[in-house]
């Protein structure tokens, strides 16, 4: 296969470093999947896919990801920063590309993929505005919140009681490394949903933070502005909440679904109304590692053959709207043709909210499956029912057979 220097970023210029320098991949629809360099699993565990146009790989054990400078810089022991000519020719070197002429003149410096301007004719599944960033000082601020709840166990500890999930999760949700959902701590110890997306540049960057309202609390209306934590006034505990507000955005708004990174190369993503519903999921989700680990495809429910594909891979991704209402024009685009299982709320605006979204996600390419829990929503069937139960029912749906066209 021959290959130019502007085809360096293309999935197929990956695949063929990969099968170079890897070998030969196993095939999981139109996903490869490579020997890890990086590790001493046994199985195959290093997955490329194609993401807005560029070739990406991911291996879900060691949580390396990136493209094809940063592979060849992970197995070379390069820092694609500062020895990004050396990294850019020795990828010339085994693609067999003719790298740069040696004449003096500086080859160039590693840049976060910029990634291509919009089509015209995609208007419409753009999103309705661009993504508003936070600014330095406020961004600071949100990521020591995740960083004072990720090494706090004991608050961790509270504040997953306080929503009924297992304190594992709120560690889970505090790295950045794994792409899910991420959670964070006000100063006087309040849960915080920080909502992320990507700039032009790749790189993730805060858009909003999301606060449960405490109608009790001496600051139920918390602001951020300028990295500064603002009480909005006291209420009155006789009043209550006339409006019935239980959530506030003390800064930024959402500009995806919460999570939206972990449905990066799955073939499932269950969407679920609410953050603390994509926390009781995932948390049952973990019942499908028991199943791997008992050598049964929880997709078939037979035995896995020989060089199965990543964990990682087949757990179902997780991720979280706002609200009923909450799912924007054009937050569809990144799930065009996945397998989607709408996990919403069993009351009237849930159902209403879940027939809007399987029309337009059916008309993105999306197989479209509907689960209502048997319960108010999936953190009441966990709190109820237990995670088997809740994984059990997500499962039937799942498996059940997809609607017609």
């Amino acid at each position: 296969m021959k290959f130019e220097l502007v085809d360096l970023k293309t999935p197929d210029a990956l695949n063929e470093y990969c099968r170079r320098t890897l070998g030969k991949p196993q095939q999981r629809g139109s996903v490869m999947i490579y020997p890890c360099p990086f590790g001493t699993h046994a199985r195959f565990k290093l997955q490329v896919t194609e993401y807005q146009g560029e070739g990406r790989f991911k291996c879900w054990v060691c949580d390396r990801s990136g493209d094809i400078f940063n592979l060849h810089a992970g197995i070379n022991g390069f820092d694609t920063q500062r020895d990004f000519p050396g990294v850019l020719r020795g990828v010339c070197n085994v693609l067999g590309v003719r790298p740069p002429d040696d004449d003096g003149t500086p080859l160039p410096t590693r840049r976060r993929p910029v990634r291509p301007r919009s089509d015209p004719s995609m208007a419409a599944f753009l999103p309705e505005e661009s993504p508003c960033f936070l600014s330095d000082l406020d961004e600071a601020e949100l990521d020591a919140c995740r960083e004072r709840l990720q090494q706090d166990e004991r608050l961790a500890g509270k504040l997953s009681s306080e929503l009924g999930i297992h304190p594992l999760m709120m560690q889970i949700h505090t790295a950045r490394e794994l792409g899910r959902g991420l959670l964070g701590a006000t100063p006087d110890n309040r849960l915080l949903y920080l909502y992320t997306a990507e700039d032009e540049e790749g790189n993730t960057r805060y858009t909003g933070a999301k606060l449960r309202r405490r109608d009790k609390h001496a600051n139920p209306c918390l602001k951020l502005e300028n990295g500064q934590w603002i009480p909005g006034g006291t209420m009155n505990p006789s009043s209550g909440n006339p409006h019935g507000i239980r959530f506030l955005w003390p800064i930024g708004k959402a500009a995806a679904p919460w999570g939206l990174d972990s449905a990066h190369g799955k073939r499932f993503v269950i969407i679920t109304e609410g953050e603390s519903d994509c926390l009781a999921v995932g948390q049952a989700l973990e019942c499908f590692r028991e199943a791997y680990q008992q050598d049964v495809d929880p997709c078939t429910g037979r035995p896995y053959e020989d060089g199965r594909g990543s964990l990682e891979a087949v757990i179902p991704a997780v991720i979280a709207i706002p609200g009923a209402s909450g799912f924007k024009t054009g937050w569809e685009t990144p799930l065009a043709g996945k397998n989607v299982i709408l996990a919403l709320d069993a009351d009237k605006a849930g159902r209403e909210a879940a027939a809007k979204l399987r029309e337009r996600l059916t008309a993105a390419g999306c197989i479209i499956r509907d689960w209502m829990p048997p319960y108010k929503d999936a953190r009441n069937m966990l709190l109820c029912a237990g995670e088997r139960a809740l994984y059990e029912s997500i499962f039937e749906s799942m498996n059940a057979p997809a609607p017609m066209a």
